[in-house]
C-alpha cells in the first residue's frame, strides 16, 4: 500500500500482487488510460465481465449504485472489477466527497476498485495537485496502490517511440526518435499518432529528420504560456532562445503571437480578479470559461501573484499593437518573426 510508479505497479501484478484499490493520475492521460483498462481486463477475463465488471463514469456517477457495485459478491469469478473513470474530486460537492470516501475505505477482499484521474485540472501547479485530490491520494495511498502518470523525460520517450516504431518495422535515430518526442511535448498519445503516421510512411525504411519536419503535426500550446511568464518576469534569456528554437523548427510567427496573446489575457483576468478579491472559480466563471478550462485560471493565480497589474497591461496594449501590425501589413515571416521579438523586447524593457 503505497504511491508507486506505473513501472513498479506493473511488476507487483505481474508477480501476483493485486490490491483492492487502485488510484491511477496524472497528465499523461494517453498512458495511463490503456494502463487501467489493461488491469481491468486483467483481473476480469471476458467471460466473468458481464456479471463481474462495473464501470462508472465520475461525472455522472451514482454512488448507491457504486457502492451495491463495490459490495456485491463475484459470480463465478475470482473477483468483482469496478472501474470510475474521469475522476476529480473538486466536481465533488462534501456529501458526495464523503461517501467515495466511504466506499474506498471499505472494499472487500474480492472486489478490485480501478479508479483513473486524468488531466491537467487535477493540479494547483506544476507539480502540486489541487488540495481535494491530494487528500484524496494520500487516503488512497494508505488503502490501495497510487500512481502517477506524469509525461516521460525526452530520452525515455524517444526510446518508447524507437521501440514503437521498430516493432512496425521502421528504423529511426536516437537522436531523432528524442527530437520527434520533444516536438510531441512528450504526451504517449499524441506520439503514438504519429509514430503510426511515421511507420506507413517509411514502410520497413529508416525515418529521417526531414521526415518528421513534413509530416509531424508542431505543438506550440505549452510555449505560449511559459514565454508570456517569462516575458512578465523579463526572462529576456529564455525568451528570445526559445522564439529562435521556435523560428529554425519551422513554426509560424501569426500562430506563436495568438498562443501567448490567449494566455496573457488569461494571466490578465487573473490579475484582475485576484486585485479585486475573487477566488480562481469566480474567475473562471466571471470569464466563461468551461469547466475543462478551469485549471488555465487557477494556474494564471498562482503566477500573477508578484507581477504588477501595469506591467500585464503594458504587455497586453502592446501584444494588440503586434497583432494589428502583422495582420494589416504584408510582411514577410522573418519581418513578422521580428516584430514578435521586438513586441517582448519592449515589454521587457
Amino acid at each position: 500500500m503505497a504511491q508507486l510508479s506505473p513501472t513498479e505497479c506493473e511488476k507487483n501484478i505481474r508477480s501476483g500482487s493485486v490490491e483492492s484499490l487502485y488510484l491511477f493520475y496524472g497528465r499523461d492521460s494517453g498512458a495511463l488510460t490503456p494502463f487501467a483498462k489493461k488491469l481491468a481486463a486483467k483481473l476480469c477475463p471476458p467471460e466473468a465481465r458481464v456479471m463481474n465488471l462495473h464501470s462508472f463514469d465520475a461525472e455522472n456517477m451514482e454512488l448507491e449504485l457504486l457502492s451495491d457495485s463495490v459490495q456485491v459478491l463475484p459470480m463465478f469469478a475470482e473477483r468483482v472489477v469496478v472501474t470510475i473513470s474521469g475522476l476529480n474530486m473538486e466536481k465533488l460537492n462534501k456529501s458526495q466527497g464523503d461517501i467515495l470516501r466511504k466506499i474506498v475505505g471499505d472494499i472487500p477482499e474480492t472486489t478490485t476498485l480501478i479508479i483513473s484521474a486524468p488531466g491537467e485540472e487535477l493540479y494547483r501547479n506544476k507539480r502540486s495537485l489541487t488540495d481535494k485530490n491530494k487528500r484524496f491520494a494520500d487516503l488512497c495511498a494508505k488503502l490501495g496502490t497510487v500512481c502517477e502518470f506524469s509525461y516521460k523525460s525526452v530520452s525515455e520517450a524517444g526510446r518508447s517511440a524507437a521501440s514503437a516504431l521498430e516493432k512496425q518495422g521502421a528504423k529511426i535515430s536516437r537522436r531523432d526518435a528524442e527530437y520527434l518526442a520533444e516536438l510531441c511535448l512528450c504526451e504517449t498519445a499524441y506520439l503514438k499518432m504519429e509514430t503510426e503516421k511515421l511507420a506507413a510512411y517509411a514502410n520497413g525504411g529508416e525515418i529521417t529528420r526531414a521526415d518528421i519536419d513534413a509530416l509531424c503535426i508542431r505543438r506550440v500550446d505549452s510555449d505560449g504560456y511559459s514565454l508570456a511568464v517569462n516575458i512578465l518576469r523579463g526572462n529576456a534569456v529564455f525568451v528570445f532562445k526559445r522564439i529562435a528554437e521556435l523560428k529554425k523548427q519551422g513554426f509560424e510567427p501569426t500562430p506563436l503571437l495568438a498562443v501567448i496573446s490567449s494566455s496573457l489575457t488569461d494571466i490578465y483576468r487573473a490579475k484582475l480578479c485576484r486585485s479585486a478579491g475573487l477566488d480562481h472559480r469566480q474567475c473562471a466563471a466571471d470569464f466563461g470559461y468551461a469547466k475543462n478550462r478551469e485549471f488555465v485560471v487557477k494556474n494564471a493565480f498562482s503566477e500573477c501573484g508578484n507581477i504588477s497589474l501595469e506591467r500585464i497591461h503594458k504587455a497586453v496594449t502592446l501584444l494588440a499593437d503586434t497583432e494589428h501590425k502583422m495582420k494589416t501589413r504584408s510582411m514577410t515571416t522573418a519581418a513578422q518573426f521580428l516584430a514578435v521579438e521586438q513586441f517582448a523586447a519592449a515589454v521587457m524593457s
